[in-house]
């Protein structure tokens, strides 16, 4: 019942919003964007793996006049004895204005992931989700609600409380926006994607089992848990043609998740073994620091 509650709040906040948005919508130009970052390490919910992992991010862009956007993003893993493209997405969305004090968006994201990818995150395949925007002056308030699917379906909400100080200068603009920001899901994906780092990849048997067996991957926890808590503090400069971003982030992980992994005979219906799957990340839960910078152009 909570998940119903909390889906309708998104979806009918963003049919609202898009309903109102055709008059509130400033006019704006269509702008094409290349922008090239550097991930520090790949942080999901407060989790890191053993390895860290680097990425250097491509991301083309598109913003049309109306609010719609495309991008397409490259990212590629820097780990020494691991350098490959890792996964790649493309966003379809559309953002709006429903007057000065509230804006949102509402999006969708398709995942390409690489075979050998081992990404806590590694087994979502798309995204849809929309965000809700208040500004009440001292501080703005953003909610960001996600549904993942993987091999069942996920739900993500974000709570942010953030305030954005700038100056601007002819073409030129300088901002500043610390944010503090509370992530909430459920855990399906922890399943599926346990269970994908089991399998074999890729291995040929020259002699086969002849006993054929399934294994199956079940969190001890249920149902929405909260995450992480997040403070950020990027800072931007950009104008008319070109721009730089830094984005330092201290997150703070709660909430360990357990996996429990059961291998049972299909033809006798009959467990052979029950193990802890529990990821390193869940087994070794810590505060960090990651860092993301880059620089873009646009036209």
């Amino acid at each position: 019942m909570k998940y119903k509650v909390l889906l309708a709040y998104c979806f009918l906040s963003c049919f609202y919003g898009q309903l109102s948005a055709q008059e509130a919508v400033k006019p704006k130009t269509t702008t094409f964007k290349i922008q090239l970052d550097y991930l520090s390490d790949y942080v999901y919910n407060g989790r890191a793996d053993s390895i860290k992992y680097p990425y250097q991010i491509t991301t083309a862009s598109v913003n049309f006049a109306n609010g719609i956007y495309v991008n397409f993003g490259a990212d590629y893993l820097l780990t020494e004895g691991e350098k490959r493209f890792d996964f790649f997405q493309l966003d379809l969305g559309y953002e709006f204005d429903i007057n000065k004090k509230w804006s949102g968006s509402v999006y969708g994201t398709k995942f390409f992931y690489s075979s050998q990818s081992a990404l806590l995150n590694g087994n979502i395949s798309s995204d849809f989700g929309g965000t809700l925007t208040y500004d009440a002056g001292l501080v703005e308030l953003s909610n960001t609600f996600d549904v993942f699917f993987a091999s069942k379906a996920d739900i993500q909400y974000n709570l942010g409380f953030e305030k954005s100080f700038s100056s601007e200068k002819d073409d030129s603009k300088i901002s500043f926006t610390p944010g503090l920001y509370g992530n909430f899901s459920s855990l399906n994906f922890y399943e599926s994607e346990v269970t994908r780092r089991l399998r074999p990849k890729n291995q040929a048997l020259k002699n086969p089992p002849v006993v054929n067996v399934l294994s199956a991957t079940k969190t001890n926890q249920q149902g929405v848990r909260f995450m992480s808590l997040e403070l950020s503090l990027p800072i931007s400069y950009e104008n008319k043609y070109f721009g730089l971003n830094i984005y330092p982030a201290y997150t703070i992980p709660y909430n360990a998740i357990t996996t429990t992994t059961t291998i049972k005979n299909i033809a006798t219906n009959k467990i052979i073994n029950t193990i802890n799957s529990t990821p390193y990340s869940e087994r070794n839960l810590k505060n960090r620091w990651y860092l993301q910078a880059g620089v873009f152009i646009k036209f």
